[in-house]
């Protein structure tokens, strides 16, 4: 009789330990990737726009204590919103990453020498966003402008170290055999792994998840928001992330923004979960796709700071007692 009890007990136990692998394993990931940029030659009114949308980006998001990566353009570190971005770097789960030197920017019009001094200089400007002797930027990502790139690109990459490449588009834009993945994969002949945005059948035909495509034609922000929602729930209980492409200049204001804030809450409602690119092919790279296995984003503490909502006169921030200039420095980043 004992050991019938014993045995009872124990597949009990097994089955307790299976349903909370299933539970984790079926846990909604989302990845908010930002893309951070200005038209060449911008305006002074032009960076006053970008540096207020990206602020206005990352309080919606930090403010729910959820994490996104930031993929700033070049032209975008070069100006005052480094401060911005070394304060993003510094007090919160962020991931900073890179992409080029301005909006719109066609790598495929370049040689591979001039994709590599480019590459090379967007790297180190994104890692100059820090506070020395306090936090210590590394990165790993890139994405391209507008989803132009080529072989020189990835060959620029492989020389930069570079782990991911967010240039893809599951079941639209793919390496050849990847047709149907959705998860990030490794790109055959080199060192990084592709990263696939998600993709949503809209009126018959497969779209891009980035809000400025939905923009650019005629799609209303009530419409952006049904696709994020009807994608969510599309996926929810499989084994499929949600990637997403935020435009600052879309969705750093507006309807746009209010339909990413309600996405958010309706997300974290049905226990999502959010991580951060580098996050998601920690998990690929791994073979286990369960949350659970990677460490809880925190947001840290919100440092004391000038909380106007455009965050342009930010000079300086406190952290702890400590007053620390936030200046990266642009002109040694530049230097080969």
């Amino acid at each position: 009789m004992k050991s019938w009890i014993i045995l009872g007990m124990l597949a009990f136990m097994m089955m307790t330990m299976l349903g909370m692998s299933q539970s984790a394993d079926e846990t909604t990931l989302v990845n908010l990737m930002i893309k951070s940029g200005m038209p060449e030659s911008a305006s002074d009114e032009q960076i006053k726009i970008e540096v207020s949308n990206l602020s206005n980006l990352y309080k919606a998001i930090n403010g729910k204590r959820l994490v996104a990566t930031i993929f700033p353009t070049q032209d975008v570190v070069k100006s005052y919103g480094n401060l911005l971005l070394t304060r993003i770097g510094s007090d919160s789960d962020f991931e900073l990453a890179m992409t080029s030197n301005h909006s719109d920017e066609k790598l495929s019009s370049m040689s591979f020498i001039e994709q590599s001094i480019m590459l090379k200089r967007s790297k180190q400007y994104v890692e100059s966003c820090k506070i020395c002797g306090k936090n210590q930027i590394n990165v790993s990502g890139f994405m391209p402008q507008s989803f132009d790139q080529n072989q020189d690109t990835y060959r620029a990459l492989d020389g930069l170290g570079i782990r991911y490449d967010a240039g893809f588009q599951a079941g639209i834009l793919f390496a050849p055999g990847h047709e149907k993945d959705v998860w990030p994969y490794k790109l055959d002949g080199h060192s990084f792994y592709a990263v696939p945005v998600s993709t949503y059948a809209l009126s018959g035909k497969k779209i891009v998840l980035q809000d400025s495509y939905f923009k650019n034609n005629g799609l209303a922000a009530d419409q952006w928001y049904d696709a994020l929602i009807g994608k969510f729930d599309e996926i929810q209980g499989k084994d499929e992330p949600l990637v997403i492409v935020l435009t600052t200049s879309v969705s750093g204001s507006g309807e746009y923004l209010d339909s990413l804030n309600r996405f958010m809450d309706y997300a974290v409602s049905k226990k999502a979960r959010f991580v951060t690119t580098e996050n998601l092919v920690s998990l690929a790279e791994s073979g286990s796709h369960d949350a659970s296995l990677l460490p809880t984003n925190v947001t840290k503490e919100c440092l004391t700071c000038n909380q106007d909502e455009s965050l342009i006169n930010i000079t300086a921030f406190v952290l702890g007692n400590e007053s620390i200039s936030a200046i990266s420095n642009t002109t040694e980043a530049g230097t080969f």
